[in-house]
């Protein structure tokens, strides 16, 4: 049976089309500027509301190359907003410059003043330039001239005086992230003073230096990675809203023992080819540590070190990373024994997890000197290299010298005494729950990728 003409009329009604314009707005609020875009090909309605939507998101990677035409299209957009008096509520730039391009430091220039009378309550700017060898633009002093500024992600630049004392203007700066941005020799003792709206501060590549005392009364994350400045008067530094500090391959914790005041702490990381000296003073009741080291010298004063940095981090639960690519040959006895010999090593610290990526060549020295000092309640995912089951047997092996009943190995090796019980465990990716199983099934549980191995371990109540 056909339908008269007209007759589901009343189902094709557009009825999103009909809603005020300051909702459709509000919609679009939740696009990114392309598809907001594309809403103007839906209906006449929706014909130019992408263009008086609340935020504005502009990339260049949407113009292919085309700098001048973007520059263009951001420019004419903000002037309408201007012109029109529209409530721009939030702007987002991302921009990558070459080294010879000197025509984006006028338009920002613009750009900034241009927000700022609209009373812009959020701007985000993502700046970057190619990377030409050894040559750095400098960053557009500008930059740090509005307040509403929230979110900064710098790359490729330097510093210049001006630059550096205008940081603290940015009154609202919430987020800042410096990516190989460097300062100057002749400027490097000008004091950087931060805002103290700051909650994340992510710096890596860089010789960006920090003053004593400086005030980050609001920062939540810090984040630190292949710095190369020292890091002495971070201890001078209060973080009373710290919770997450990462520090990634920081030449500046060479020669340096630091003391991190930080009430609120809740997560630690470390990654780096030496063992740092570092403590925390906190009121956490439960935060946790991850360090991950490579152990390309292991002899038994990095044992030592490591003891020393397991202790200073007793009160957190502890995950510990060793990876040794490039071994170098051990003298088993004499490491062990030196350990043993060592009355700081008598109180060994529980790890709640210990993965060791080592070759076979070593693996029984790094596991056994990890033993005098720690007690890990887990050894996994098994990261021996490629999941290879001749390294599992091999660590199994070694975890069950327990059984022999050498009393010689017993006083040499004193942690066969305090292991009560050992298991080889798996869980499917996903899945929460631990299931013991033999070495002889661990070939059945492949792809490897689907599957997560641990040996779990079950030490005597001495800690």
């Amino acid at each position: 049976m056909k339908r008269a003409k007209g007759e589901d009329d009343s189902n094709s009604v557009d009825r999103i089309s009909e809603l005020p314009k300051d909702i459709l707005q509000r919609i679009l609020y939740f696009l990114s500027q392309e598809y907001a875009v594309r809403t103007s090909v839906l209906s006449k309605s929706w014909r130019y509301v992408w263009r008086t939507r609340p935020n504005l998101d502009f990339s260049d990677n949407t113009f292919r190359g085309n700098k001048k035409k973007f520059l263009s299209v951001v420019d004419k957009n903000l002037q309408l907003y201007r012109d029109q008096n529209l409530c721009l509520e939030e702007f987002h730039l991302s921009i990558s410059l070459t080294y010879s391009d000197r025509r984006f430091a006028p338009f920002l220039e613009k750009w900034i003043t241009l927000l700022t009378a609209m009373g812009v309550k959020k701007f985000h700017l993502s700046i970057q330039t190619e990377y030409y060898k050894s040559v750095r633009v400098e960053l557009p002093r500008v930059v740090f001239g509005e307040e509403s500024l929230q979110d900064l992600l710098a790359e490729r630049f330097v510093l210049e005086q001006e630059a550096i004392e205008r940081i603290a203007l940015s009154k609202h700066l919430k987020k800042l992230r410096l990516e190989e941005v460097y300062i100057k020799n002749d400027t490097l003792q000008t004091k950087i003073i931060y805002p103290i709206s700051l909650e994340t501060l992510e710096i890596s590549r860089s010789n960006i230096p920090f003053h004593k005392g400086a005030d980050f009364r609001n920062l939540k994350e810090l984040s630190l990675c292949l710095v190369e400045s020292s890091l002495d008067n971070l201890s001078s530094c209060e973080f009373p809203s710290l919770k997450r500090l990462n520090l990634r391959y920081c030449d500046g914790l060479k020669e340096s023992h630091i003391s991190i005041n930080a009430p609120n702490m809740v997560c630690f990381g470390y990654a780096g080819c030496f063992i740092p000296s570092i403590s925390f003073t906190t009121t956490s009741n439960e935060w946790n540590t991850y360090i991950c080291l490579d152990s390309n010298d292991a002899s038994s004063s990095w044992f030592v070190k490591l003891k020393a940095l397991l202790e200073s981090l007793s009160q957190s639960n502890i995950c510990l990373a060793i990876d040794d690519n490039y071994p170098t040959p051990f003298d088993e006895e004499h490491i062990i024994h030196e350990i043993l010999d060592d009355n700081g090593c008598n109180e060994p610290i529980a790890v709640e997890c210990l993965q060791l990526n080592a070759g076979l060549s070593c693996f029984s020295t790094l596991l056994k000197g990890l033993f005098r000092i720690c007690r890990p309640t887990s050894i996994g995912d098994i990261v021996f290299k490629s999941w290879e089951i001749k390294v599992a047997e091999f660590a199994w092996n070694i975890l069950m010298k327990r059984e022999s009943g050498d009393r010689h190995q017993f006083r040499h090796e004193l942690w066969l005494r305090d292991l009560e019980r050992v298991s080889l465990e798996i869980k499917e990716i996903g899945r929460e729950e631990w299931r013991s199983i033999t070495l002889p099934d661990l070939p059945n549980y492949r792809p490897r990728e689907h599957y997560r191995t641990h040996f779990a371990l079950k030490w005597r109540q001495s800690l």
